[in-house]
């Protein structure tokens, strides 16, 4: 057997630094970048008290001498603080000891092998849940599907093509939605991070709208409650005022007010 000498980590990522895209690279269009951002950013805003990594286009190297592996998204939950110090390498699972539980995928042509090669390669990467979103149907009906890895296996536990169902992935304790809204000023169908009740995890922008607008919506309750007690100041008065000139004319006609 020939064995071949240990290859660095610094070695591979020389070697890394090398490999330059062809032209048959596929390259995000608009709408992709903006569902990598929103699936990215909402978790960072709502996902508190707990380590993680979350990331659009972060290569996954698992094995030496395999090919380095780009998911769309990728999701890492409880990783060590100290990842930050290898910000210049991809996610080497050595590294990080452990694979992501999470990869997403969007198809955005019929030759990416989702779920053919890919699938495979996520599965014998241990992945704990793998899951193909297809936008624009090209590759059948189902715009949604995710996989689940039971023992060595993955079992696809969803299907989904129509929007608002939600799907609950137990081991990480996070849902996916199909949800039509508006993002970044966009109207369209997302996929969309969400609650075991099927809310969506709001996205930074969302929350200061949200926290905007029940700030406004409590001056406004404040400014109707002021005036309300306005209005009712001014009655008060108007019914002392009539009350003054009413015991005034009384006793003008010899009537003491305060018998009656």
């Amino acid at each position: 057997m020939v064995q071949s000498a240990p290859l660095t980590d610094d070695g591979m990522l020389a070697g890394l630094r090398d490999l330059v895209a062809d032209s048959t690279t596929p390259i995000d269009d608009f709408a992709i970048a903006k569902q990598k951002r929103l699936l990215t950013d909402s978790l960072y805003t709502s996902l508190r008290g707990q380590s993680f990594l979350i990331e659009a286009n972060i290569g996954i190297l698992h094995s030496h001498g395999q090919p380095l592996v780009v998911p769309d998204i990728l999701l890492s939950l409880d990783v060590s603080d100290d990842w930050w110090d290898r910000r210049h390498y991809p996610y080497f699972l050595w590294q990080f000891g452990k694979p992501p539980d999470v990869t997403i995928e969007i198809v955005s042509d019929r030759n990416g092998e989702e779920l053919g090669q890919k699938l495979a390669l996520y599965e014998r990467m241990r992945v704990s849940y793998y899951v193909v979103y297809d936008p624009h149907a090209l590759l059948g009906e189902t715009l949604l599907h995710i996989f689940e890895l039971r023992g060595k296996c993955f079992f696809e536990i969803a299907k989904v093509d129509h929007s608002g169902a939600s799907v609950w992935l137990d081991q990480v304790g996070l849902g996916l939605v199909l949800w039509s809204g508006h993002i970044e000023n966009c109207e369209g169908q997302w996929l969309r991070w969400c609650d075991n009740d099927g809310l969506v995890l709001p996205t930074g922008y969302e929350l200061a709208q949200q926290e905007y607008l029940t700030r406004d919506e409590n001056e406004k309750r404040a400014d109707l409650a002021e005036s309300q007690l306005r209005q009712a100041n001014q009655r008060t008065e108007r019914a002392k005022k009539w009350a003054t000139r009413l015991a005034d004319q009384l006793r003008a006609l010899g009537v003491d007010p305060d018998t009656l």
